[in-house]
């Protein structure tokens, strides 16, 4: 996902956004979804909207709630079934050979991903753990948080970080 490309869906996803939201972008983002140094890309709680994909292997947990729109997965290939790690609205898709695409719009999300060129929008208010790899050859990604300027991803998990005023 290009910057480009990533302002449309920003642009989209801000036109609906309230008073304190904040934003987080991520491009092109990997971290290991096994082994020892296992962690997430991204793991987010926020009341909003996320549009994303991962181009790929991938893994992506997705809890609703009970009150949230239901999201959306989809691409060839891509399997779901209920989370046993988390509550019982958390689903778990993984990806086929060509990635997928995933969008959750309008409620309160907690979202996990695990796998390469992660790439996602979110406008809202939550809070969010970013992870990277930068020994896998490609680089780790980088991400822009609330508007600030882009950084690379850490080489393991920061601490939580607040998207928006109430994050």
């Amino acid at each position: 996902m290009t910057l480009a490309a990533a302002a449309v869906p920003a642009a989209a996803l801000a036109a609906t956004s309230a008073a304190g939201d904040g934003t987080l972008v991520v491009q092109n983002g990997q971290a290991p979804d096994a082994g020892p140094d296992k962690a997430p890309v991204v793991r987010l709680t926020i009341n909003g909207s996320v549009i994303g994909k991962v181009v790929g292997q991938g893994r992506i947990i997705i809890d609703p709630g009970v009150k949230s729109p239901p999201p959306e997965v989809n691409g060839l290939g891509v399997t779901s079934q209920p989370s046993a790690i988390s509550g019982d609205t958390a689903t778990v898709w993984k990806g086929g050979p060509d990635g997928f695409r995933f969008r959750a719009v309008g409620g309160s999300y907690t979202i996990v991903i695990f796998g390469s060129d992660v790439s996602l929008v979110a406008v809202g208010t939550g809070s969010v753990q970013l992870a990277g790899t930068p020994d896998l050859g490609k680089g780790d990604g980088q991400y822009s948080l609330n508007g600030d300027p882009w950084k690379s991803l850490p080489g393991s998990p920061t601490g939580k970080l607040s998207i928006g005023a109430d994050g």
